[in-house]
This record gives structure tokens, sequence and C-alpha cells, in this order.
């Protein structure tokens, strides 16, 4: 049950600065405007250093290569959610853009956002091997087929080579640089390691200011009236992850890796949803709609999980 606490715990300080932020944006000590930068400066700066404070610091050579194998498990999964998701907007009715978008939402999850501070709390630095194994595998599917979702359907490039440049982003090279260290067992000097851990301990309030920021400069009842969303999170967010974990334990896997492939594969939607469809011409408002939606469920989808995984098998 240790798991589920560090969890718990982790969601609970998650909604207290979500409130934090809502607050902020409120009484006017920031503008809307403002929230942006917040994720620019997170994502590009601050998630590089936790990355690589903790996957150095939490992992061996021989712990890496007996995670390999996490890799094709997670290429498996994500086969079995995107024919999942492909099939539920038929069942839910919904079309054209929102169809596409509804797609995206629901396969994709928020490992820089919400994903690292909470496997960490959780795992400890160890789970920086399971968020590499997952983040290497999400990166090149979402920068083709769910780049290709961000279109409207009326647009006939659905993807385009030029997109996978965006997989060397910040995190990705982090990743790449940090299993380079683990491999060839390089060690941080002290004073460098100890000012990396101050950036990445720094930054960890920042997407949560953000959604809450958000939440207060949009209209709460218009946002809940997306039916829809409520049947996404239930198999995104809660089956799936469950069912994920039932079979890792089945097939032999540790319950550790197993429950840390639950939660991931449990993680709310991935917050560059609007930005691509905004870019790309898409329904901006839906994509916004479903990743608020999606992150608060995760307050509580994320617990239950959690929760489950810590007293199954």
């Amino acid at each position: 049950m240790d798991q589920f606490n560090a969890v718990l715990n982790q969601v609970l300080i998650f909604l207290i600065i979500m409130v934090i932020g809502f607050i902020s944006v409120k009484v006017k000590f920031l503008s809307r405007d403002d929230l942006p930068v917040l994720t620019r400066l997170f994502t590009k700066v601050i998630v590089p250093f936790i990355l690589f404070v903790n996957t150095v610091g939490g992992a061996t050579r021989a712990e890496l290569i007996d995670s390999l194998n996490l890799s094709g498990i997670y290429i498996c999964v994500f086969v079995a959610l995107i024919t999942v998701t492909r099939i539920m907007p038929k069942i839910l009715k919904l079309k054209g853009n929102r169809a596409q978008l509804f797609m995206l939402s629901n396969t994709f999850g928020n490992v820089g956002f919400v994903g690292i501070p909470l496997l960490v709390s959780a795992f400890g630095p160890r789970a920086m091997l399971y968020v590499t194994m997952y983040a290497i595998v999400d990166q090149f599917i979402f920068w083709t087929y769910g780049y290709s979702l961000s279109f409207p359907v009326d647009n006939k490039l659905k993807f385009h080579p030029k997109s996978l440049v965006n997989m060397i982003n910040p995190p990705i090279v982090t990743m790449i640089i940090s299993i380079i260290c683990i491999l060839l067992d390089v060690r941080i000097p002290v004073l460098m390691d100890r000012a990396f851990t101050s950036m990445a301990v720094s930054g960890t309030a920042i997407p949560f200011i953000y959604i809450g920021g958000m939440l207060a400069s949009l209209d709460i009842k218009k946002l809940l009236q997306h039916y829809e969303f409520y049947a996404g999170i239930m198999v995104k967010m809660v089956i799936f992850p469950i069912l994920i974990f039932t079979v890792m334990r089945l097939i032999g896997i540790a319950h550790e890796p197993a429950a840390a492939s639950a939660l991931l594969f449990g993680l709310p939607t991935i917050a560059l949803v609007p930005m691509l469809a905004s870019a790309n011409g898409s329904d901006v408002e839906y994509g916004t709609a479903a990743v608020l939606m999606y992150t608060v469920s995760s307050l509580f989808t994320l617990t239950f999980v959690s929760f489950i995984t810590a007293v199954m098998f």
C-alpha cells in the first residue's frame, strides 16, 4: 500500500496547486496570456532536468537492459489502445474533427506534466526507466499516427515525414543522453548534480498552476457538457490501465513495472492536443476541453487505479 499512499499524497498536492493556479487567475495575479509561457518553461527547461536527475541517479546498466522488454509490451498495448479508440467514436456517434481529436485524446498520455512527478513519488527514481521505455514508443507513434489526427477530416495531408523532426525535442534528447550515461557508467559531479536537482524540484508545480489557471478562464458548465469524455475517461483511464496491469502480471511481469505501466497508460490527455489542433486548423476549443476534463478526472482515476494495482496479485 506504500505505492497507493504515495500516489494519493501526490494527487492531493496536485489538487492544492491547481486551486492556487485557479485563484491566481481569478484575482488577476496571472492572466490567461501568461499561462502558455509556463508550459514552455516546464516542457523545454524543467522536464529535461527532471528526466536526467532521476534517470541517471536511479538506474544501473543491468536495470536498464532488463527493462528493454517493456518497449515491446508497450508497442502491443498501443496497438490495442488505438484499435479501441478508433471504434469508440462510431459507438458515441462522433463525426468530423471531434471524432479525430477524441481518438487523439484517448490514445496519448501527459507524461511530462503528470506522469513524471507522479511515478517518481510512487516508485522513486527507478520509475524513470519505465517512463523512458514508454516515452520512446509513445513519441514515435504520436508524431506519426497521432499527428495525423490533429488535422481536419477534409485535409488531405494527414502525415508528413517532417513531423518526425518534432521527436528531436529537449525531453527525448535528455533521455538519450541519460541512457548513454547509464550504459557508460558516467557519474555527474556533486555540485552539478545538486544544481540539476534544484532545477528539477523548482518547476514541478508549474503544470498544475497552468491547469488551475485554465479552469478559471473557461466556462466550466459548458466544459462538462461533453458527455463523450466520460466514456473516454472510463475506458482510457480506468478499464484499460487495470486490464494492462492484470495481463502483465499474468504473463510474469513483476508487480512494480506492471503497476507503473498501468499508471502510464492511465495518464490524462497529452497537453499538445489543443496546440496541434490550433496549428493544423482543427477544433481548438474541443481539444482544450479534453485536456482539462481528463486532467481533472485523473486526480480521481489515478488514485483508484493505484489502489487497485496495490491490492491485486
